[in-house]
């Protein structure tokens, strides 16, 4: 699915059992986890939801 090209809009997606909140046209996702939110940075701007989880799983942060 195509990322909107709106930041007004976000995207959550669970990667290996953790939600991740992607906030559009950036290069950051946060780990909803409660409390301290971990940020994640990309190398480039996810512009598909299959991207998005390819860019996570690349950074290996996934347990």
């Amino acid at each position: 699915m195509e990322l909107k090209q709106d930041p007004r809009c976000y995207t959550d997606v669970c990667v290996d059992g953790l939600w991740y909140h992607y906030d559009h046209c950036g290069t950051k996702a946060y780990i909803l986890k409660g409390g301290a939110a971990p940020e994640v940075d990309f190398h480039k701007e996810p512009k598909t939801e299959d991207e998005l989880v390819a860019l996570i799983k690349a950074l290996g942060s996934v347990k």
